[in-house]
């Protein structure tokens, strides 16, 4: 692997690259390629660089937004003209907050749409010997229905976070499929229980999903949210 292609490595760069983006591309072509030159330079003194060495020589050069913010000093020390830099709409300090608020709320819902509709045990009363029966109504047209309510929510945290440089593409993946996600688990994993062991398998299952949506789901959140603000300049 190239030393530059490290995954530490690779982070450090896109988030210097995110901080230049309002350098010219020339410029900023040459500042990346110094710090690449800089890397390898000093992995290249360690044999067998394990990832504490990886480290060790970004630390030597400072955080991206440090390195950045030398690269603007240094053209408006040249005579360059050094753009002032405002923040996008999508950048702004209070978007992750507002993403991971509409988040929660969209899986509040979800869970709420699921259990109003009473979509997981119906109850049937046989008339002719007075016993009852229990039969399972699949989640499916609960979970589509409360979708439905969530979708305007999904485009709104949708367009934030497509538009924002405050996540890298791995966690805008994450933030866009969190609520299809919990969609599904609310879905399969009552199915699933109820065609294994019946009635006990349904409410294991049950049980099951809302673990993993409330533990699962809020830790997920609240990584991307902290990822997010630490990058608000």
């Amino acid at each position: 692997m190239n030393r530059t292609q490290h995954p530490i490595v690779s982070a450090y760069l896109d988030d210097l690259t995110r901080a230049l983006a309002d350098l010219a591309p020339a410029d900023r072509a040459e500042v990346l390629a110094g710090v690449r030159e800089h890397i390898d330079a000093g992995l290249a003194e360690r044999e067998n660089a394990t990832d504490a060495d990886v480290a060790a020589v970004l630390a030597e050069l400072g955080p991206p937004e440090a390195v950045a913010r030398a690269a603007y000093d240094e053209q408006s020390d040249g005579g360059g003209v050094v753009p002032v830099r405002p923040v996008r709409w999508a950048d702004r300090a209070w978007v992750p907050v507002l993403v991971a608020v509409l988040q929660a709320l969209g899986v509040v819902l979800l869970l709420v749409g699921v259990a109003g509709n009473a979509a997981y045990v119906t109850i049937e009363t046989d008339g002719g010997s007075g016993g009852t029966q229990t039969l399972y109504t699949s989640t499916f047209g609960a979970v589509f229905a409360a979708g439905l309510l969530v979708l305007p929510l999904w485009i709104v945290v949708a367009l934030f976070v497509g538009n924002s440089r405050l996540w890298r593409t791995r966690e805008k993946v994450g933030q866009m499929v969190l609520l299809p996600a919990v969609g599904l688990v609310l879905w399969l994993l009552p199915d699933l229980g109820w065609a294994v062991a019946g009635p006990p398998g349904l409410t294991v299952a049950s049980i099951v999903a809302m673990i993993v949506i409330v533990a699962g789901g809020g830790w997920l959140l609240v990584v991307l949210t902290s990822a997010a603000r630490g990058r608000v300049s």
